[in-house]
């Protein structure tokens, strides 16, 4: 393995990246979308959500819930309220109704989320009128926990669709250029390798993905704790890692760049919109389940949002990795076929 060819392919890599002028746009296109929505805030209602109930009379109250609503709460009694409003703000379930013994309430919202938040107000306003049978009254008292910007909140989606768009669409048309034109024929006549040629490609998109990744963090001035930090640098190194094999394996195996282009479109809209439409219901939970990138946006949003522990995204860390090493595997397999083939 020579570090000095390595280095070489990057460097190239890197200086046509920045001359391609469709590469530049998918790239900065996100990352202008994640700063216009620091200043402008765009609700949209959510469908599905976690509540906690807890308190006198909680048992008929979640009852009442499940039935009024099944296809859009999930709930869950807690029999200590502390415990509960801690799960609120971890960020853990959407909001707490406690129930007090003069039949009034009081409800814990998650407003880390504006989007969450103001549908789930007016749902649970709207539900506990119906349970006391008072719609013209104030039923419940609201308390808004996490409270923050709309443009934090939605960063870890907008990174979410960098590093997908990064390695599925740009790196795959960059990969099958460079193949249509010959570019690819003249580094492997070169002294390198096959294994050091496909490890400078991983190199360059992954090491494009971090840069853009935390340009967006800078610029929208994230501030994050010590082991947050580092758990975030993971998650995104290996949904870096991920969706750049993505992209190779398309670039692999298609022989023009339009073709690249239009199955990493395909590919694309499938891989980003169950993962992150994943609290809809529970069909898209499960759905989600088997892309890489619901474990990506799951785990950013947990680490930015709630400064999470390592071991609150354990299974994110874990699914990723698993992701990275199946697909940088069969990115090499694939490659070694088509150096065959070729030969």
């Amino acid at each position: 393995m020579n570090l000095r060819r390595i280095r070489a392919i990057v460097y190239k890599d890197f200086i046509e990246a920045l001359r391609n002028k469709t590469i530049l746009i998918a790239i900065f296109l996100p990352l202008a979308a994640s700063l216009f929505l620091a200043v402008i805030d765009n609700p949209e209602q959510p469908q599905f959500f976690q509540v906690g109930v807890a308190g006198g009379g909680s048992h008929q109250l979640a009852l009442f819930l499940c039935a009024a609503a099944p296809d859009t709460l999930d709930v869950a009694l807690y029999q200590d309220i502390d415990k509960g409003k801690e799960a609120v703000a971890q960020g853990q379930i959407d909001a707490l109704i406690v129930a007090t013994a003069e039949r009034n309430f009081t409800a814990y919202l998650d407003g880390s989320n504006p989007l969450t938040y103001l549908a789930l107000k007016d749902m649970i306003e709207t539900m506990l009128s119906a349970y006391m049978g008072r719609p013209s009254e104030p039923i419940a008292d609201l308390v808004i926990m996490n409270q923050g910007q709309s443009s934090a909140a939605l960063l870890p989606l907008w990174l979410t669709i960098t590093a997908v768009m990064i390695g599925v669409m740009v790196l795959s048309g960059s990969f099958a250029e460079e193949k249509e034109k010959g570019t690819l024929d003249n580094i492997r006549i070169s002294p390198a390798t096959d294994g050091e040629i496909l490890l400078s490609k991983g190199i360059s998109g992954t090491l494009l993905v971090m840069l853009i990744s935390l340009i967006m963090l800078v610029l929208n001035r994230v501030k994050l704790n010590g082991q947050a930090a580092i758990v975030c640098a993971i998650l995104l190194l290996l949904g870096a890692i991920s969706f750049t094999a993505i992209g190779l394996l398309i670039g692999l195996f298609s022989k023009t760049q339009s073709a690249a282009r239009a199955i990493s479109t395909i590919v694309y809209f499938p891989l980003i919109f169950p993962a992150l439409a994943a609290d809809i219901s529970q069909a898209t939970r499960y759905l989600a389940a088997f892309l890489p990138s619901f474990y990506l946006y799951r785990g950013l949003k947990e680490t930015m949002q709630y400064q999470a522990a390592p071991s609150a995204v354990k299974s994110d860390i874990l699914g990723l990795a698993l992701f990275a090493i199946i697909l940088t595997s069969a990115t090499f397999l694939g490659y070694k076929r088509v150096v065959h083939q070729d030969r």
